[in-house]
């Protein structure tokens, strides 16, 4: 075993997170499905199903769609140009079909509802599958491994070689993992997608590439975010020493100091 700090390799950190990844997705799925269950979103898409299909059949569309075989969504997604070539009539009905769906209570407010479920969904689906796989995991194999670090020998320490805490273990967790490298970007996604935000969303993620890419490349650790919050470091645990606690550090640079002067 070696005192000095033994980084793991990038290939290892890279093999253990693509490892990592396939289970947390396995968990995050399984989180999504329930909490969709629990939080009853089909509903809500059922309800705006049943609105678009009858506003479409008020106007007419599924017949429409069958002679100029153009479906109400297909006429969605045409450019300009290719809707001329559909008769003048045919494209108001089309068109006001769609701003008759647009401007529906029912359908705009089943439409929100879906919307924040989704957001709500995908948070606690994230929280849980972290939960499982980068807090709970670590705390029953300890030394802060995870699955793929256990199989590729990879450990997690404080930066002064002494065994991570579960408070530093939950402050990479949840704190650096979940709320700034994975909800942060959701959420700037989702306002990019959902609601009109400029380019704020867009400069929020490129700043977090960016200090990411620095990080990583500066640091003496190589780290990322999560691992520069909780001044932790990933080291190859086959010869990297890891201390219980500071004392058990001093005693041991105490006992080397001693046989280095015999």
């Amino acid at each position: 075993m070696i005192y000095d700090l033994q980084k793991a390799s990038i290939m290892k950190r890279i093999s253990a997170f693509l490892l990592d990844f396939i289970l947390a997705t396995i968990v995050f799925t399984g989180a999504l499905w329930i909490f969709s269950s629990i939080l009853n979103y089909d509903a809500q898409i059922d309800i705006m199903d049943d609105r678009r299909q009858a506003i479409e059949s008020e106007y007419g569309i599924p017949a429409l769609s069958e002679k100029y075989e153009v479906s109400l969504n297909d006429y969605q997604g045409m450019s300009q140009e290719e809707r001329n070539v559909l008769p003048t009539d045919v494209q108001q009905i089309f068109s006001d079909c769609i701003n008759e769906i647009n401007n529906d209570s029912k359908y705009n407010q089943a439409l929100a509802i879906s919307i924040n479920l989704i957001l709500i969904m995908l948070s606690f689906s994230l929280l849980f599958a972290v939960l499982v796989t980068e807090f709970i995991i670590p705390l029953v194999l300890k030394n802060g491994q995870t699955v793929g670090k256990k199989i590729f020998s990879l450990a997690v320490m404080r930066t002064d070689g002494i065994k991570i805490a579960p408070t530093l273990l939950f402050i990479r967790s949840v704190l650096g993992k979940y709320t700034i490298e994975l909800m942060l970007p959701v959420l700037m996604v989702f306002m990019v997608l959902f609601f009109p935000s400029g380019i704020l969303p867009i400069i929020v993620l490129l700043v977090l590439l960016i200090i990411e890419v620095i990080l990583i490349i500066a640091t003496r650790t190589n780290s990322l975010i999560h691992d520069s919050l909780s001044s932790t470091v990933v080291v190859d645990f086959s010869s990297q020493m890891i201390f219980d606690s500071v004392e058990a550090k001093q005693e041991y640079q105490r006992r080397i100091h001693e046989e280095e002067k015999r």
